[in-house]
């Protein structure tokens, strides 16, 4: 994937899109704190791979712990870096191009853009009247009495 957190939100966060671009929120539709996380903009098979990935992390990590083998933060670091390598996974070596306030920023505004778009148009409500009416039998027109 090779992309930041930071680089995946503000790529991916469009006002223009079903949803703003999200594909992961709980309830009815996206909030603005789910706009900001970068996993809720990951696709299935983005995500099936990150889970894949931390699941067999945790499973190493807690085979080292009932080993009682010591480890340390460098360690740790050093360990996933080998770990993302022996899964032909691409390696940051840098801190991105965007920051984190940037990425929220563009969130947020494209957020925002996203609830004005959404409150133009009619809600569920409004449609299901909408077909309601369309269902009802039309009104026969009386002849003119003469």
């Amino acid at each position: 994937h090779g992309h930041t957190a930071a680089e995946i939100v503000h790529s991916r966060a469009d006002a223009a899109r079903p949803n703003m671009g999200l594909t992961n929120w709980q309830g009815t539709g996206p909030t603005r704190e789910e706009a900001v996380v970068a996993k809720n903009y990951l696709t299935a098979k983005e995500l099936e791979a990150l889970n894949r990935i931390v699941n067999a992390y945790l499973e190493f990590a807690e085979l080292q712990a009932l080993n009682r083998k010591p480890m340390y933060m460098r360690d740790w670091i050093s360990k996933l870096d080998d770990f993302l390598r022996m899964g032909e996974r691409e390696i940051l070596t840098h801190p991105g191009t965007i920051s984190h306030e940037q990425a929220l920023r563009k969130a947020e505004l494209e957020f925002e853009e996203f609830r004005v778009r959404q409150l133009a148009q009619p809600s569920q409500v409004e449609r299901d009247f909408d077909e309601a009416v369309k269902a009802l039998p039309k009104p026969r027109r009386r002849k003119k009495a003469d």
